[in-house]
């Protein structure tokens, strides 16, 4: 196991392979995006939570709507965090760039079908299957710049990665506050093009919340996708580790020399995230 671990180490520190500044920078647009996405779908439930659940659960809102919030809300964490191991594992094996495009439109597809939710477990299942691709794109975006910029520079890319997910916060904030300006003039013009007033009424929301056409906002960043596919080249370091390194393996983060990392890493990040998602829910 050490000398597996050693020469996986070994294979990874010759990314010193060096890739253009051009393919750096178009690396770090991709991770700042996927991340600023991330942030804009975290911030969408919360945005149009009580509104759509009172819609589908009718007369059982007022005792029930607690309840659901606190469940879609776990369900999303855990999701989150089955994201991070399922897609991390498919990006040590197929690659970043490939996995990144996958955890982008699971999250960004399943996020947009919440517009079609019937139920509030409608909402729940669909909340975790796009967390399952945020959760990977955390990972991945981050893996990524890290591999292809110099060990200098990681530092406060890290940093500015992470602010990415608040920018995401301050867009969805907006472009919830446009369309609770506008929702009177969005009905309108659905009448224009022909829909029913059931149809518009069902998009609009009978108190005009509009909160499904939120939840289709969600699909956006599937249009990411194209530029990573296109722009964002694969790591070198990770082509030179997965074609002479042995295997990646989970239960390689908790051996001795390690252990303590990664109980401490996870304690730090679970403090962060139950703080933040009890403020964002409560």
């Amino acid at each position: 196991m050490a000398k597996n671990s050693q020469q996986r180490g070994q294979a990874l520190s010759a990314g010193a392979i060096s890739m253009s500044r051009g393919a750096q920078y178009m690396a770090l647009a991709a991770a700042f995006l996927g991340w600023m996405f991330d942030g804009l779908e975290m911030g969408l439930f919360p945005l149009v939570a009580r509104p759509a659940l009172r819609e589908l659960m009718g007369a059982e809102a007022d005792q029930n709507i607690g309840v659901w919030m606190a469940w879609i809300t776990a369900g999303f964490l855990v999701g989150a965090a089955c994201g991070g191991l399922l897609f991390g594992w498919l990006g040590d094996r197929v690659g970043r760039v490939r996995a990144m495009v996958w955890s982008v439109l699971t999250y960004a597809i399943f996020s947009g079908l919440c517009g079609f939710a019937e139920s509030p477990l409608h909402i729940a299942v669909l909340r975790f299957l796009s967390a399952l691709g945020m959760g990977g794109e955390w990972s991945l975006g981050v893996a990524l710049v890290m591999e292809i910029w110099p060990s200098k520079s990681r530092p406060m890319l890290a940093g500015l990665i992470g602010a990415a997910s608040n920018v995401g916060f301050l867009v969805i904030a907006l472009v919830g506050l446009v369309m609770a300006q506008f929702i009177g003039a969005a009905a309108d013009t659905l009448h224009a093009i022909g829909l029913s007033e059931s149809a518009v009424t069902k998009l609009i929301g009978a108190d005009h919340s509009g909160w499904r056409l939120l939840m289709f906002v969600g699909a956006v960043p599937a249009l990411l996708t194209f530029f990573v596919r296109i722009f964002v080249p694969e790591s070198k370091r990770w082509q030179h580790a997965a074609a002479t390194a042995p295997p990646v393996r989970v239960r390689d983060i908790f051996q001795p020399g390690i252990l303590h990392k990664t109980l401490l890493g996870t304690a730090l990040g679970g403090m962060a995230l139950l703080g933040t998602w009890a403020r964002s829910n409560g």
